[in-house]
């Protein structure tokens, strides 16, 4: 009995790992992706770094753009999605080391390279996973969305011409 009850439930969780993601969840996995800026910042702000890092960001588009091929989308299209982010992650960081400057902070962030970093690769795989996953079922972002997109980013340093750029760049994704 044990064993068959096991196997109902793994045969479940199987197939809800692979069930067609909505849009909040989406959204909420790059609102997740997003919160991790505060503590990029302060690192970054502790440890004498720059937030912008052309190099870096190359690295990252690349690798996002490479993990998406692979699980079906359109390389280009998600490379805008992946600079849109970038650009709202450093608006994000300038935001908020801008505050630092009038407003201290006891606040420890988060390792850069143990913690945040895997996070983030993490966090991207999975959106890219969760988008192929929607557009293979035929879904699309409409402007039904954008109430929830806008709703569900709630980084208080993200603006709404921020979040607007995003949800373009999010709706111009196409699959291979």
């Amino acid at each position: 009995m044990l064993k068959g009850f096991t196997l109902i439930a793994i045969t479940l969780l199987s197939f809800s790992a692979f069930a067609t993601p909505t849009p909040s969840e989406l959204f909420s996995t790059l609102n997740q992706r997003l919160s991790y800026m505060e503590d990029v910042a302060l690192y970054k702000a502790n440890n004498n770094k720059p937030i912008e890092d052309i190099e870096r960001e190359k690295v990252v588009i690349d690798k996002a753009s490479k993990s998406a091929e692979k699980v079906g989308l359109d390389k280009q299209s998600v490379v805008g999605f992946f600079q849109t982010q970038i650009s709202a992650a450093k608006a994000i960081q300038y935001r908020y080391r801008a505050d630092l400057l009038s407003q201290t902070t006891s606040n420890t962030p988060r390792d850069l390279k143990t913690v945040i970093r895997p996070a983030l690769i993490k966090l991207g795989k999975e959106i890219n996973t969760k988008l192929a996953l929607y557009l293979n079922e035929g879904g699309k972002f409409t402007a039904q969305d954008w109430e929830t997109f806008k709703v569900t980013l709630d980084s208080r340093y993200l603006t709404d011409a921020d979040k607007q750029a995003l949800f373009k760049a999010l709706s111009q994704i196409r699959l291979k």
